[in-house]
């Protein structure tokens, strides 16, 4: 179990961190932390990890993995002298390291220098001694910035299988939400240092979206919304229509198709979740100065 007891991180006079809060991580779980840049999402992991200096209490496991955003390698070092140099082991003797290597689909990236790496493959050898080290908490900092669509799609199917059936906690900082759907069970929402929420990704979505959400791809639309339907926040040029029940999307789905729209619907949408915690957080702000 991971404890994080109303912690605060100050730069000088700046806080760049107050979770105001307790906030309590079990094992199996995957918690995505959300929030734009500079919102103190690092700065949570630097205080995990004894990076930077916190007031508060934190709870956590003896042993902590760290994947961070840059890992500069020697370019002119082979792959398998860097797995072997820095975990201390021998490739040929190490069950567990062979086991990695083949689930990560980096056999014949061994021998290659890191100046022949592509961006996925450099993640890969990073994921790989991060994941070798079976800790209890492992803290993944924008694993898969600068991927493309396809590279990220299959590194995030490959976390999510190593991860299956293990009762490790995982911490994932990303920008792209997507991952965080298909990852994260629970979700972390931080704006300017401060906690907005944190709970299951699923009682999240039904507490600031509804039942489901219906996105329209039209930045305005003049029609009767059925009851128990409301429009709700959503990104730019989209009209997001957020209904209580399955009935009320249904009416709206139909009444859609018949002028001709086109839409998606949605249950797990992390974006829609973030904009509309913000939304209610900044009109509760509003309400309690007015």
């Amino acid at each position: 179990m991971l404890e994080m007891k109303h912690i605060k991180v100050n730069y000088g006079e700046f806080v760049a961190l107050d979770m105001g809060r307790d906030i309590i991580v079990d094992a199996h779980d995957i918690v995505g932390i959300v929030g734009s840049n500079g919102a103190g999402k690092s700065t949570l992991i630097k205080a995990l990890t004894n990076q930077v200096a916190y007031t508060g209490k934190i709870v956590k496991p003896g042993q902590i993995a760290v994947h961070l955003q840059e890992n500069n390698y020697p370019a002119i070092v082979t792959c398998r002298t860097i797995l072997e140099g820095l975990l201390q082991t021998t490739y040929k003797k190490d069950p567990k390291l062979i086991a990695l290597v083949q689930f990560f689909d980096f056999e014949k990236n061994l021998k290659k220098k890191v100046a022949q790496l592509s961006g996925g493959q450099k993640q890969r050898l990073t994921i790989i001694m991060v994941l070798y080290q079976d800790a209890p908490l492992t803290c993944f900092d924008e694993l898969s910035t600068g991927l493309d669509f396809e590279t990220r799609f299959n590194l995030m199917a490959k976390i999510k299988a190593w991860y299956a059936n293990k009762p490790a906690m995982i911490l994932l900082i990303t920008h792209y939400f997507d991952e965080l759907e298909k990852l994260a069970n629970k979700l972390l929402i931080i704006d300017q240092g401060h906690v907005v929420d944190y709970d299951l990704a699923t009682m999240l979505f039904a507490k600031y979206v509804g039942y489901s959400a219906v996105v329209v791809d039209a930045p305005q639309l003049a029609i009767t919304l059925p009851k128990g339907c409301d429009i709700i926040r959503g990104e730019a040029g989209q009209t997001v229509i957020g209904c209580d029940n399955q009935n009320s999307q249904q009416l709206v789905i139909a009444h859609l198709n018949q002028h001709g729209f086109t839409f998606s619907a949605t249950r797990t949408s992390v974006t829609l979740i973030y904009l509309n915690a913000l939304h209610r957080r900044e009109i509760n702000r509003l309400g309690q100065t007015s």
